[in-house]
């Protein structure tokens, strides 16, 4: 069972897709020349500031730092940390430690030795 090859009409169909294809460059062509000419809008110049404001000052956390300890205040347990070993205050005053979990990941913990 062979097909039989109309050469004339496979050829027809190759030279009408080549005239869409051409026809179809020429009207994006002419589409973006048109749009190329139109004049383009230029921006307003954005208003100048003349006067800035100051935010207000916000009450910091309350500190439990001691200056010769060097521990780190406001830490929050269980969080990651950096470097192992140093040392900290949670929020509610309890001394802290930074610990390398099982995980291997550095997390802040309860320091029994010093509290």
């Amino acid at each position: 069972m062979s097909r039989r090859n109309d050469t004339p009409t496979s050829c027809m169909g190759c030279i009408v897709l080549i005239a869409v294809l051409i026809l179809g460059g020429l009207f994006i062509r002419t589409i973006a020349d048109s749009a190329a000419d139109l004049p383009q809008p230029t921006p307003e110049p954005l208003p100048a500031v003349t006067q800035t404001e100051t935010p207000p000052d916000l009450p910091g956390p309350e500190s439990t730092h001691t200056p010769d300890t060097g521990a780190q205040d406001g830490i929050q347990f269980g969080y990651a940390c950096s470097p192992v070993g140093a040392l900290g205050n949670a929020e509610d005053g309890r001394p802290a430690k930074c610990f390398m979990g099982k995980d291997g990941r550095a997390r802040w913990g309860y320091d029994s030795n010093r509290g």
